[in-house]
C-alpha cells in the first residue's frame, strides 16, 4: 500500500515537473537571429509624428522615408539630402516660396500605392496640436501648406522664399499612411485604438518592415524586397536591448551582438583589444555645454557668466580625449566652431572668434569683480553621460576652484536631471549634451529665443529674438554666413552658458561590412549592411 501511496506522489511531482515544464517552453521565446544592434533601450514608439526617444527616432529610418531623405555619401562619408519618396522637386521661379513634388510610383509595406494625399495627411498629422509633435515648430516655421493637387503631385507651400539647399533638408520628414488596415487614420494619432495601434505596428515604405516587438527584449524587422533605392543586403534586423553597458559590451565581445551604437570614448582602449572590431567615427551635430541658470543671484550678471567661460581650459577637460583634434572640437561660441567649414567649404570662410576662450588670469579677474569668487554651486549632469561625464563634471570643478568657485559635481538620474533642468529650471550649473540638430543648427532658437522650449538658462533678450528671426529669413548663402557671425557674437555678449566641446562619436560593429556612418542616426546606410 506504502508502495503504491508513493508511487502516486511520485507520478503527480512528475506531472507537475512536466506541467512547469511545458510552461517555460510556452512562455520562452528563442532569440531573434540576424543583424543584432544591442542598444540600451528600446523605442517607446514607431509613430514618427509623436514624440520618441532616441532609440525610436533611429528606427524611423528603418521603416518610414520622406519626399527627401539623409544619406550618406559611401566615398566621402558625407551626409547630404537626396530625393527619396519624390521622384522631382521644382521651385516656382516666380513666387520662390511654391515647391512642386512629383511622386515615384512606390508602395506602403501593404502593398498599397504612396499617394500625394498621405502626404498631405502626414503634414496635417505633424500640425495637429493633440499630437505634441516634437517636429511641429520647426515644420511650420518653414512651410504653412502641404496639399494635393492629384495622386502623384504635391504642392508645398513655403512661409517665404527659401532656396533649394535649405528647402530639400525640410523635407525630409517621415511620411506616413492616410489609411491603416483598411481605415482612414485621424490626424489626432492619440484618439482610437487604431491610431495607437500604427505608433507599435506601423507601415511605412523605408528599407526594413516591421516584424515582431518582445516588450522589454527586442524589435525585430525584416527587409523590404521592393526597397525603392534597393532591397536591404540583410534579411533581419534585431534591435535588442541591454540595459548595462558593461553587459553590452560583453555580449558585443562573445558576438551575440554585431553592433553597439551607445559609446563612449573612454571605452575605446579595452574595445580596441578586442580584435575584430570596425570603429566608425563620425562628428555629431551635438555639442557639450555648461548651462548657467541666470534666475539664480550668483550668475545673474553677464559678468559672473563671462568668468564661468574663461575659466574653462576646454582641450583639458578629459585628458586623452578632449585634447586629440582628431576627436574634440573646441567650441568658444553657441554655435560649434566647424559649422561654415562643414557646410560651406567651397566658400572658405574664416572660423569663429572666441567670445570669452580660456584665459585663466582673465577669469580670475571677472569672478572678483562680479563677486563670484567665494560663492558654492552645484553642477548636475545626467547618468546617460557615464564615465566621460564624470570626468568632464570632474574637471570643471577643479578649474572653477581656480577661481574661487567651489562647485560640487552631482551626478543624477536622466528623468531627475530633466525634470529639475528642463521642467522646473531648479538648479545652477548643468552639465548638457545638445543634440538632434540637423547640419546648419536650424533650431538652435529653441536653446536661446526668450521663449524657446529648452531655454533652460532663463537668459531673455529681444534684440536675440530678432536677430535669430533676421536668420531665419535669410535665403542667400552669404547672407546667411555673416547673420550667423552675428548671432554667434550677440549670444556671447549675453553668455548663457559655456560651451565646451564637439566629440567625435564610435559605433563598433563586428562581422558587418559596407558600414557608413555620417551622423547621430546610423541607419542612414542600414540597407548596404551586409553579414
Amino acid at each position: 500500500m506504502a508502495q503504491k501511496k508513493n508511487a502516486i506522489i511520485v507520478g503527480a511531482i512528475a506531472a507537475l515537473v512536466l506541467a512547469a515544464t511545458a510552461a517555460v517552453f510556452m512562455f520562452w521565446q528563442r532569440e531573434p537571429e540576424g543583424l543584432v544592434v544591442g542598444i540600451s533601450n528600446l523605442p517607446d514608439s514607431l509613430n514618427p509624428v509623436l514624440e520618441q526617444n532616441l532609440q525610436g527616432m533611429n528606427a524611423n529610418e528603418l521603416v518610414f522615408d520622406g519626399l527627401a531623405n539623409f544619406e550618406v555619401d559611401a566615398a566621402s562619408g558625407k551626409l547630404n539630402a537626396e530625393l527619396a519618396l519624390a521622384d522631382s522637386i521644382s521651385q516656382d521661379p516666380v513666387t520662390k516660396t511654391t515647391y512642386t513634388a512629383v511622386l515615384k510610383d512606390v508602395k506602403w509595406h501593404d502593398g498599397t500605392p504612396v499617394t500625394a494625399a498621405d502626404v498631405a495627411y502626414s503634414f496635417a498629422a505633424y500640425m495637429a496640436p493633440e499630437n505634441k509633435s516634437p517636429k511641429r515648430d520647426y515644420l511650420n516655421s518653414f512651410i504653412s501648406s502641404v496639399k494635393a493637387q492629384d495622386p502623384k503631385t504635391v504642392i508645398i507651400e513655403f512661409r517665404k522664399p527659401i532656396p533649394e539647399f535649405r528647402a530639400i533638408p525640410v523635407l525630409t520628414f517621415k511620411i506616413i499612411p492616410e489609411n491603416y488596415k483598411g481605415t482612414k487614420l485621424s490626424t489626432n494619432l492619440r484618439s482610437g485604438e487604431k491610431e495607437r495601434a500604427f505608433a507599435t505596428a506601423p507601415v511605412g515604405t523605408g528599407p526594413f518592415v516591421f516584424e515582431t516587438w518582445e516588450i522589454g527584449k527586442w524589435v525585430t524587422f525584416k527587409a523590404n524586397p521592393s526597397y525603392l533605392r534597393h532591397p536591404p543586403a540583410t534579411s533581419t534586423l534585431v534591435l535588442r536591448r541591454v540595459l548595462d553597458p558593461v553587459i553590452r559590451l560583453n555580449e558585443f565581445r562573445e558576438a551575440r551582438i554585431n553592433l553597439i551604437l551607445e559609446t563612449s570614448p573612454a571605452d575605446r582602449p579595452m574595445v580596441e583589444k578586442m580584435g575584430g572590431v570596425q570603429f566608425s567615427s563620425f562628428m555629431p551635430y551635438a555639442f557639450y555645454q555648461v548651462a548657467i541658470n541666470s534666475k539664480n543671484p550668483t550668475f545673474a550678471s553677464a559678468t559672473a557668466r563671462y568668468a564661468l567661460s574663461s575659466a574653462v581650459d576646454r582641450k583639458a577637460l578629459v585628458p586623452g580625449v578632449t585634447d586629440r583634434d582628431d576627436l574634440a572640437i573646441v567650441n568658444d561660441g553657441a554655435f560649434p566652431s566647424d559649422l561654415f567649414s562643414r557646410n560651406f567649404a567651397e566658400y572658405n570662410v574664416p572660423p569663429f572668434g572666441a567670445n570669452h576662450p580660456y584665459d585663466a588670469a582673465a577669469a580670475a579677474s571677472l569672478a572678483e569683480k562680479s563677486g563670484l569668487k567665494g560663492k558654492t554651486a552645484v553642477l548636475l549632469f545626467p547618468d546617460s553621460l557615464g564615465d566621460l561625464g564624470q570626468k568632464m563634471a570632474d574637471s570643471l570643478v577643479a578649474q572653477y576652484a581656480k577661481i574661487g568657485l567651489t562647485v560640487e559635481a552631482k551626478r543624477t538620474g536622466d528623468q531627475v536631471f530633466n525634470r529639475l533642468v528642463f521642467a522646473e529650471k531648479k538648479y545652477d550649473l548643468a552639465l548638457v549634451y545638445a543634440e538632434g540638430f540637423d547640419n546648419l543648427y536650424s533650431d538652435m532658437g529653441k536653446w536661446l529665443r526668450s521663449n524657446g522650449p529648452l531655454n533652460v538658462t532663463g537668459v531673455a533678450d529681444p534684440s536675440l529674438d530678432a536677430l535669430f528671426q533676421t536668420w531665419d529669413n535669410t535665403v542667400v548663402a552669404t547672407d546667411w554666413i555673416k547673420v550667423t557671425r552675428d548671432l554667434q557674437t550677440k549670444i556671447g555678449t549675453l553668455q548663457p552658458s559655456v560651451p565646451l566641446v564637439s566629440l567625435k562619436k564610435d559605433v563598433y560593429s563586428r562581422a558587418i561590412k559596407n558600414i557608413v556612418i555620417a551622423s547621430d542616426n546610423p541607419f542612414l546606410s542600414v540597407e548596404a549592411w551586409a553579414q
